[in-house]
């Protein structure tokens, strides 16, 4: 039975099927990070210092503006901390089994907040989040189930769009995986085949997204990095689950953190190179190109932080 849908981010490929969730499960209790938009505007935020009614205003508003019913929506950490007996319809009734933290970034010049919800199930010790990290794994060009110890086959929903000529071209996978992180599809000669640095770099670890590096992280670091620390912090986790590539991943808080390294500003650019994905400086164009465009158009908030720091 489904007593719970959580929309736990407003990135629009992750909230475009919530209300079809909601349809499907009419008596489960529907919670919203903050900041979400619906076709009637802005949902709101919750913040931990705020009253009963207060939230009870901004998820009737929610419910008003998002286009379904609305039973919760997730509270922000303020400075000042946590109510010593913060109102009842605050928190979840899972939240006995969850520890979950808010990332909630809401800059002047962009259309809107943005928001991701971490959350550590505390009896298996996995961190869910969905789009905080990924791990890319190595895949072979073949469809047969299978794959060695180190690869896998490509997943057959990839010939729900492709055919099966696309599938076997060995540098399919490779391909994917950069224009689905920004990543140029640059080439270098190896002994057998052409190989693409990007991805090269990317494989077999746990790293942020070079999108997310360049867009958000270079946007907001510090609220940025304080969200990761307070997620680290968090009842201890050995696993992660997450929305994108591959999951499970063997990985805790230390790994975690790690990926996020280009935001700790005492690292040295040598402790920087061995704790980051080994992008070259040159395949960060696309998104520094990226970035210049809205920049230069005003088309969201500024670039304030150098996302690229650690590039070889």
């Amino acid at each position: 039975t489904v007593t719970n849908v959580v929309l736990p981010t407003n990135a629009l490929e992750h909230k475009a099927a919530m209300k079809q969730f909601v349809s499907k499960y009419p008596d489960a209790k529907v919670w919203i990070s903050p900041g979400q938009y619906g076709p009637f505007g802005e949902c709101g935020v919750v913040t931990e210092d705020m009253t009963e009614d207060e939230v009870n205003v901004v998820v009737k508003k929610a419910s008003k503006t998002i286009g379904y019913r609305v039973d919760g929506v997730l509270p922000v950490r303020v400075q000042s901390g946590t109510q010593s007996k913060p109102p009842e319809n605050m928190f979840p009734s899972w939240a006995d089994s969850f520890d979950f933290e808010v990332l909630c970034v809401d800059l002047p010049g962009n259309a809107g907040p943005v928001s991701e919800c971490a959350f550590v199930h505390k009896s298996s010790k996995t961190l869910v989040v969905t789009d905080a990290v990924i791990c890319v794994p190595p895949v072979s060009s073949s469809t047969a189930s299978g794959g060695s110890a180190l690869q896998f086959p490509i997943q057959p929903i990839f010939g729900t769009y492709f055919d099966a000529t696309t599938l076997s071209d060995p540098t399919f996978w490779d391909r994917t995986v950069l224009q689905a992180v920004f990543l140029p599809l640059r080439t270098e000669p190896s002994e057998s085949k052409e190989t693409y640095p990007g991805y090269e770099a990317l494989t077999n670890r746990l790293v942020r997204a070079p999108i997310l590096r360049a867009f958000a992280d270079a946007r907001a670091p510090e609220s940025v990095k304080k969200w990761v620390d307070r997620v680290a912090g968090l009842t201890a986790f050995d696993r992660i689950i997450t929305a994108h590539f591959a999951s499970p991943i063997n990985a805790g808080p230390d790994l975690f953190t790690k990926a996020y390294s280009h935001l700790n500003k005492e690292m040295s650019l040598d402790a920087l190179s061995s704790a980051l994905p080994p992008i070259a400086c040159q395949d960060w164009s696309t998104l520094n190109s990226l970035n210049e465009f809205i920049d230069d158009n005003k088309l969201g908030a500024p670039v304030v932080y150098d996302f690229k720091r650690g590039c070889l």
